[in-house]
């Protein structure tokens, strides 16, 4: 890629392609300029909103009959690109479907390597239980992110629901690893199932920034 075309893109504002997604959060989200109400991300064992800690055993309604998955492209440590497909909907594309296959254009990263500029994350909506039209999305993209969504999904899968929804309480987990030790992992364990499945106020429009991968 020339540096003219590099130039380019950063110039570019992020897009969403409407038509890949069905979800009336996400939808709002375009409408207002392809970002995302509040970002709840889990960073060095601890859950934060912005720069704001958000204590452990906080309980959340989890609308995971909402929950995404997207495809981030990172240019200069900017978004330039999003595909995001809401999980009841299917599948998002195959990686080689978003093109920037050739890594001899890729952005080198601190390690040296050529650094893909596409990252799958998992967007889970989610509401303070004190709070409910207060919007927070969980955006993740680490192994241990999606791990806890997964096993949500496990249970919330198997479980008789009748419309309900989990309420799942920010747990810090860990397990060992090999060459670095004790690893620290978000949980969220479901503590009780919320009575109606209404759909919260979409929220204002805030930066999405979590987990650019610099």
């Amino acid at each position: 890629m020339t540096k003219t075309q590099k130039q380019a893109l950063q110039g570019q504002k992020a897009t969403t392609a409407p038509a890949q997604y069905d979800n009336p959060w996400l939808e709002a989200a375009a409408e207002a300029g392809s970002e995302f109400g509040k970002i709840l991300k889990f960073v060095k064992g601890e859950w934060q909103v912005g720069e704001d800690t958000v204590a452990e055993g906080t309980e959340f309604i989890a609308y995971i009959d909402e929950l995404a998955r997207a495809w981030i492209k990172f240019e200069d440590q900017s978004v330039t690109d999003r595909r995001i497909v809401k999980i009841a909907m299917g599948h998002p594309p195959a990686r080689k479907e978003l093109g920037d296959t050739d890594a001899s254009d890729w952005e080198v990263g601190e390690d040296g390597k050529p650094r893909d500029p596409w990252v799958m994350q998992w967007l889970l909506p989610m509401s303070l239980v004190s709070a409910e039209s207060d919007l927070t999305v969980f955006a993740t993209s680490s192994k241990g992110g999606i791990g806890a969504i997964g096993t949500l999904c496990q249970v919330y899968g198997r479980s008789p629901r009748n419309g309900l929804l989990p309420i799942v309480a920010l747990k810090c987990a860990s397990y060992k690893h090999p060459q670095y030790g004790k690893v620290l992992k978000p949980d969220l364990p479901i503590v009780r199932w919320h009575g109606t499945a209404t759909t919260p106020a979409a929220p204002a429009a805030a930066p999405f920034d979590d987990e650019i991968p610099y």
